[in-house]
């Protein structure tokens, strides 16, 4: 299924947005933060959407994942034990592609 794409459409026109849920640091020892932030999202909606409406697990510098999700799935996930905080997902506006110039330094080596 690499490269489909799927439009999630509810039975009540729900609308989908991307939220990222923060569930604070990793825990120590044997954790597979994939597989427990899927678990989480088979609790609240159909398996057979789940797979699609997780969009990516976050697992290096902190725990969470980003999800499509209607405002009633987003209120039931921040029920669930151990979500810190769930939070849209924003687009940042590009401060510059001149990293160099931008903090005056030289990219010539003297």
């Amino acid at each position: 299924m690499a490269g489909d794409i799927f439009i999630f459409t509810g039975a009540n026109d729900d609308s989908y947005d991307m939220f990222i849920a923060y569930m604070g640091s990793l825990p120590d020892g044997e954790y597979s933060p994939s597989m427990h932030h899927s678990q989480i999202i088979k609790k609240f909606i159909h398996p057979s959407f789940a797979s699609h409406a997780l969009i990516r697990s976050y697992k290096r510098s902190f725990n969470g994942f980003a999800a499509y999700l209607t405002e009633e799935e987003k209120q039931k996930l921040t029920r669930i034990d151990g979500v810190v905080s769930v939070f849209p997902c924003e687009k940042s506006q590009l401060q510059t592609i001149r990293s160099w110039d931008f903090m005056g330094i030289s990219r010539s080596i003297e």
